[in-house]
């Protein structure tokens, strides 16, 4: 029996990924109840969506949950997790003498203890421990703790983090060191990605295990910070993992933490949650808004088809069409997303924006538009609309529509203004070829005709010149 409900939810969770295809916008409901923590974020880990907020780009300081990014930079560039480090208790120095010395978590580890990157990652997220923060940042900062923030805010940089900046490792108290709820959610969801950040940051309990000759304590075992994660704990919660938690003295509990349930993963970070409750008791109010954020959306969200793919939405005008002068469009993918059980499917709002029409042929498939799904007039998502059939071309329409516009068409105005252009160009040259005539008859000598007067009496009066010339020797031969 659990064998063949295992395949069934197996099965529902594969369709829900091949439902969900469309990517969901940020639409996040108000839960009946109010959190303590002065900025909140609950995020679907599988669809990204966003199920509740609150002051999520405003800016507070991060405290412990800095070291999710040196974790990050530690991991990006270490490429052995088994390299020993030894602890240098003069590193110590630039957390031993700070002002706000109740901003610091240890994990009792001396000088000379020698530690793995991996085990001194698990201290850096288990405990929040400035020692191994300081040590960390030390050798991938190339000996520099400064040269290694800056790597940090590279990073947050490349991530997209645009209110974030970082100025220590150990999350201690600074003014300039701030981010935000969203960009936090930017830097977890890429911490996770990397794989081994997941489990070091979810484990709840680490013993370390490289030989330290001068160390006899044997209960030398790091806990997960995160109560949530402690069955002894009063705030324990099943299917919850670690991730992180901090705490400033001057400005209250920070925690970001995962859930798991029914094959849907959740976010929760909280910041800036109070550690008194009006009478000065001592709370723990960033757990008691994550547990009570986790159970709303468990309790009140379910997987909901929105919109089917097989629903008609309407139709588009085809022209010069074989048959039918139009065809019918439908979603391209159908929609499903988590929904709020008190929020009315009804009052989902479609917003179908269409072509006036189009021309044939239209293959089947072919986009044709769009449905926008809004609800309360927040976007849900967007989706393709194609057409549910294809629509062959008519070739006696479609020439009767040429014969009948070519008028009006834009290439009838072309056609006239290149026959007026190529007049234009022969008037030119014919102008032309007339002054280039004119210019040569003017600069060449004049030459009469020979049926003209004067080329006539020029002939004659040559003839008679030679004839004299011929007469001339006879004349003196007879003297």
């Amino acid at each position: 029996m659990k064998r063949i409900l295992a395949i069934c939810l197996t099965l529902a969770m594969v369709c829900c990924f091949f439902v969900n295809t469309i990517p969901a916008k940020a639409v996040s409901f108000t839960p009946s109840f109010d959190i303590n923590s002065s900025a909140g974020l609950l995020i679907n880990l599988d669809t990204d969506e966003v199920m509740y907020q609150k002051n999520a780009d405003t800016q507070y300081m991060p405290g412990a949950l800095v070291q999710i990014m040196e974790a990050i930079v530690v991991l990006e560039n270490c490429s052995n997790l088994s390299m020993r480090i030894t602890a240098d208790e003069a590193l110590y120095d630039s957390f031993k003498d700070t002002a706000y010395p109740d901003d610091l978590r240890y994990a009792e580890i001396k000088n000379h203890d020698i530690l793995t990157v991996e085990e001194l990652l698990y201290a850096l997220m288990l405990t929040s421990s400035c020692e191994a923060a300081v040590l960390l940042a030390n050798q991938f900062g190339n000996g520099s703790v400064s040269n290694f923030v800056q790597m940090m805010n590279d990073k947050a940089t490349a991530l997209g983090c645009t209110q974030t900046t970082f100025t220590n490792v150990t999350g201690e108290y600074s003014t300039g060191q701030k981010t935000t709820a969203n960009d936090l959610a930017l830097i977890t969801k890429y911490a996770l990605s990397l794989g081994r950040f997941e489990t070091i940051a979810c484990t709840n309990n680490f013993r370390p295990t490289s030989p330290n000759p001068e160390r006899h304590d044997d209960e030398w075992i790091w806990s997960h910070s995160n109560l949530m994660t402690q069955e002894t704990s009063t705030h324990y919660m099943e299917n919850v993992h670690g991730i992180k938690t901090a705490n400033l003295a001057m400005q209250g509990r920070n925690i970001i933490t995962k859930a798991s349930r029914d094959g849907n993963n959740f976010l929760v970070i909280l910041l800036a949650a109070p550690f008194e409750d009006g009478e000065g008791n001592l709370q723990y109010y960033h757990m008691d808004d994550a547990k009570a954020l986790f159970e709303w959306v468990f309790a009140h969200f379910s997987f909901r088809t929105l919109l089917s793919d097989s629903t008609e939405l309407g139709q588009v005008t085809v022209n010069n069409s074989e048959g039918a002068n139009y065809v019918l469009v439908r979603p391209e993918k159908a929609f499903g997303t988590l929904w709020y059980d008190q929020a009315d499917e009804t009052s989902i709002v479609k917003e179908v924006n269409l072509k006036e029409h189009v021309s044939a042929p239209v293959k089947k498939g072919e986009v044709l538009g769009t449905v926008t799904l809004k609800f309360s007039g927040e976007e849900i998502a967007e989706v393709n609309l194609i057409a549910t059939t294809g629509v062959e071309l008519s070739k006696v329409k479609y020439y009767a529509t040429l014969v009948k516009h070519f008028p009006q068409t834009p290439w009838l105005t072309r056609a006239i203004l290149f026959s007026i252009l190529l007049c234009a160009i022969y008037i030119a040259l014919c102008l032309y070829s007339h002054i280039q005539y004119l210019q040569r008859k003017k600069a060449a000598p004049i030459h009469l005709r020979p049926n003209s007067s004067a080329a006539r009496k020029e002939a004659h009066q040559a003839t008679e010149a030679d004839r004299k010339a011929s007469q001339k020797p006879q004349q003196s031969k007879k003297k």
